[in-house]
C-alpha cells in the first residue's frame, strides 16, 4: 500500500473514525477552529520548541514606592496589609521579589510569596532593630 492515493484512502478513513466519536463541543471547537487535529508520531509528541519569555508583569505602582513603603512600614502585619491592599498577582508578586533581589520559590502561592517578600524587606529590618538594641 504505497500508492499515494490508497494511503490517503486509508488516512481518511481513520480520520473520520476519529471525527464520528468527538462530541458535539468539540466538532464545534474544530469547525470554529479553537481546536486542531495534530499530527503526533507514533513514539508521542514532538518535542516543542521553547517558549519565548513572557514580558514581566507590570506593578501598578513603582518599584521604589512600594520598596520605599516596605522600609517606612513599623509591623510585619502592616506591611503584608499594604502589598495584599495592592491586589498584586502572583505574577506580580513574582516580578516585584525578583526586582528587590528576594530568592521566592518558583511554585508559591499568593500568601508565600507575600510572606517571603515581607520577611526579606520590613522584616529582616525589623529584626536588626530588635537586635541592635
Amino acid at each position: 500500500m504505497t500508492d499515494p492515493a490508497d494511503l490517503a484512502h486509508e488516512v481518511l478513513l481513520r480520520v473520520a473514525a476519529f471525527v464520528k466519536a468527538l462530541s458535539a463541543d468539540q466538532l464545534a471547537d474544530l469547525a470554529s477552529g479553537a481546536a486542531k487535529l495534530e499530527l503526533v508520531p507514533k513514539g508521542g509528541r514532538p518535542a516543542r520548541a521553547p517558549r519565548a519569555a513572557a514580558a514581566p508583569a507590570a506593578l501598578p505602582r513603582p518599584v521604589s514606592e512600594i520598596e520605599t513603603m516596605l522600609a517606612e512600614l513599623s509591623t510585619r502585619q502592616a506591611a503584608t496589609q499594604y502589598l495584599n491592599d495592592l491586589k498584586l498577582t502572583v505574577a506580580q508578586l513574582k516580578e516585584l521579589a525578583k526586582v528587590l533581589g528576594v530568592a521566592a520559590p518558583a511554585k508559591a502561592t499568593k500568601a508565600a510569596l507575600t510572606t517571603t517578600i515581607v520577611d526579606a524587606t520590613t522584616g529582616r529590618r525589623l529584626d536588626s532593630l530588635a537586635l541592635s538594641r
